[in-house]
């Protein structure tokens, strides 16, 4: 991605500078400029601001090339601020504290009443704060996701966008909210398996399936900030007796068929993992059942984007995506078998049980970005931000 040299791209030339040195350091100034076309003077200008705000060290030295003097390397400061992190579950609510580099600090879960989700979120953030040792003026801004299917995917996006809302005034801090697939794929993007690529899909397997689709290392959004509902995919030509309608991938392979498949109750994640893990037969039965549906969907999203690889999580445990991979093997041949491949078409995300509250801890430093990812992001007023936020987001980029 190139910047511009224009005193108007300001805000673009930082989010691209600081974007180079997220993903790509220790990386130096003449390497930032290699990789943006900036000139020496704007990225001199972009690192000055970001030393001094401290979101960024420089540290060591460089030698580049055979003449010349060594370069300082840049890196982001891990600890310059910290991100609160919130999964919203069908019973219930998760919340965690990290460092800006996705490392998991603390983290609290607790059963809630929507009527009072707002209260007690505050309530966790405010124990987890405590307990952590750590001010709310040193929290860059909060990530949201959902992982539930209680209701339609509008729906449900309409409710997060309003606890959105509310949540950032509650907190006075800036929340940025998206769907689950997505803020795995930020994750990925930033810290993870996907550092080195450019464009790739991530697969959720939660209550519903979804998928971030990410081409030239930016999230598709689609219209009303949702995109990747892959769980809607017809499947199977079988007609459903009550409905009519073709068989969807979610009725398959969702984790809400697993659960219709178990005896459906409220449950949380790992209530979920412990129940099913703890009849092995049974959850053979449904991996049967759920695997073809599946290889059909992933050879759908191969042929119809032709990515790098697709990169599949979930709700429950490694164990039980371990036994659904392994299940999907061999892939249906599609198009991504031909020309050279660099990665393989399937990756299964490490740290699984994890990966979702990681992905929505990744999403206040991943809205800062580029002009696109901000979308998702709901501000606080300018004249209460901290001086990152104030940088980072351009509310007050000093001339």
């Amino acid at each position: 991605m190139q910047g511009s040299n224009s005193k108007q791209n300001k805000a673009i030339n930082l989010r691209l500078v600081l974007s180079q040195i997220v993903t790509e350091g220790p990386i130096s100034r003449v390497e930032i400029s290699r990789n943006t076309h900036l000139t020496k003077q704007t990225i001199t200008n972009m690192v000055d601001q970001l030393l001094a705000v401290g979101l960024i060290n420089e540290l060591g030295v460089k030698k580049e090339g055979s003449v010349g003097k060594p370069s300082q390397m840049l890196m982001l400061n891990k600890a310059a601020a910290y991100t609160l992190a919130f999964k919203v579950a069908e019973n219930e609510i998760e919340v965690g504290i990290f460092c800006l580099d996705g490392a998991c600090l603390n983290q609290l879960a607790m059963p809630y009443h929507t009527d009072e989700l707002i209260k007690q979120s505050c309530f966790l953030v405010d124990t987890l704060l405590t307990a952590s040792q750590i001010t709310k003026s040193q929290i860059l801004g909060v990530g949201l996701t959902f992982t539930y299917a209680q209701q339609p995917s509008i729906e449900k996006y309409q409710f997060g966008k309003a606890m959105q809302s509310k949540l950032s005034d509650a907190l006075h801090l800036p929340v940025a909210l998206e769907t689950t697939a997505a803020a795995c794929a930020a994750y990925q993007m930033l810290f993870g398996e996907a550092k080195r690529l450019h464009s790739f899909v991530y697969v959720h397997i939660g209550d519903t399936i979804d998928a971030a689709i990410v081409n030239d290392r930016k999230v598709l959004l689609g219209q009303n900030g949702l995109t990747g509902a892959i769980g809607e995919l017809f499947v199977t030509p079988e007609t459903n007796g009550d409905t009519a309608e073709l068989g969807r991938l979610n009725d398959f392979a969702s984790l809400h068929s697993l659960k219709t498949f178990f005896g459906h109750e409220p449950q949380s994640p790992s209530e979920l993992t412990r129940n099913v893990m703890l009849n092995s037969a049974k959850l053979e039965q449904w991996l049967d059942n759920a695997a073809e549906p599946m290889r059909i969907a992933i050879h759908t999203l191969e042929s119809l984007l032709n990515c790098q690889t697709i990169i599949i999580g979930s709700d429950l445990n490694s164990e039980f995506l371990e036994r659904f991979i392994k299940k999907l093997r061999p892939f249906i041949p599609s198009i991504s078998q031909f020309g050279e491949r660099q990665v393989v078409r399937l990756i299964k995300s490490p740290d699984t049980e994890q990966i979702a509250l990681k992905g929505a801890a990744t999403l206040p430093l991943h809205a800062a970005l580029n002009n696109v990812n901000m979308q998702t992001l709901h501000l606080k007023p300018a004249a209460t931000a901290t001086d990152i936020q104030a940088l980072i987001y351009n509310l007050s980029i000093n001339e």
